[in-house]
């Protein structure tokens, strides 16, 4: 077994990526913000060790790579997780929010990879596993700062896989769709104006993921295919994961007007392109 470094943990699908990898004999380095608080990992089976990891420092990555290496001699695989989104139309988009997505979803895995690949490197062997989602193929409305940083993740990704592989480090994405601790958890942009030109959408996408909840998937498909890539039992760079998967396979293979209508249809927004006052106009959308 290894040693892992799992960015995000403190709850959701970081913390059940940890909880999963542990119970099969993987020390795990669980990165949260306040390691002394409360969290999701308390009482959990196996060695979790809560380590100090804002992923918008950079300083705490170094520091949480040089403990990893200095209790257990190596890193086998990174995990960036850690992750934030917020509902919120690309016209009338805090600063706030923007920032804070590109600073934690993508910059912050580009500053965990950097800490750990020197060590990676030299021991000649390593995985470094992005958790994206299926929304960064597609882009979704009120979503394109989140969707954005995925999309940008997952370009990195593609390069860095590329630079790293003659040095024995694997790169993976794997892509969620509507999880369990994930996006579904999104809120509104606290800065968001009063009266937003884009009320009727907003309140329809609201009330699309609340009556997702009841069906959310499991982040134990999360899990098993983190696992599988740490393992070394899953090969490959992209994974799609879950009962939209093959959905969003027929998305990005379609042409763009084919696409567009399809993610209409899925999303109930096609009363919206179209102009019209809400969803029971065309009969209906959740």
């Amino acid at each position: 077994m290894g040693t892992v470094i799992v960015t995000g943990a403190s709850r959701g699908i970081g913390a059940a990526i940890s909880r999963g990898l542990a119970a099969k004999g993987h020390v795990i380095y669980a990165g949260m913000r306040r390691p002394g608080g409360r969290h999701a990992l308390e009482g959990a089976e196996g060695d979790i060790r809560p380590v100090r990891l804002d992923v918008t420092s950079t300083s705490d990555a170094r520091e949480a790579v040089d403990r990893a290496l200095s209790e257990c001699g190596r890193i086998d695989a990174l995990v960036n997780n850690a992750g934030v989104a917020w509902f919120a139309p690309a016209e009338e988009m805090s600063e706030t929010v923007l920032h804070t997505t590109l600073e934690t979803n993508f910059l912050g895995a580009v500053r965990a990879t950097q800490a750990v690949l020197p060590a990676m490197r030299a021991q000649g062997s390593g995985r470094i596993v992005m958790i994206s989602t299926l929304a960064a193929a597609t882009g979704l409305p009120l979503e394109s700062a989140y969707c954005a940083s995925k999309s940008a993740l997952e370009a990195f990704a593609e390069s860095l896989r590329h630079e790293v592989a003659r040095f024995g480090i694997g790169v993976a994405v794997v892509e969620p769709g509507i999880t369990k601790g994930g996006l579904s958890t999104s809120i509104p942009d606290p800065e968001a104006p009063e009266a937003s030109a884009y009320e009727a959408l907003l309140q329809h996408t609201h009330a699309y993921y609340d009556a997702a909840q009841a069906e959310l998937e499991s982040p134990q498909l999360v899990v098993d295919a983190v696992r599988a890539i740490v393992d070394g039992t899953a090969q490959g760079f992209r994974f799609r994961l879950g009962a939209i998967a093959p959905v969003i396979e027929e998305v990005v293979r379609a042409g763009d007007a084919e696409a567009v209508a399809m993610l209409h249809e899925a999303l109930g927004i096609r009363w919206w392109a179209e102009g019209e006052p809400g969803p029971d106009t065309t009969g209906g959308a959740p």
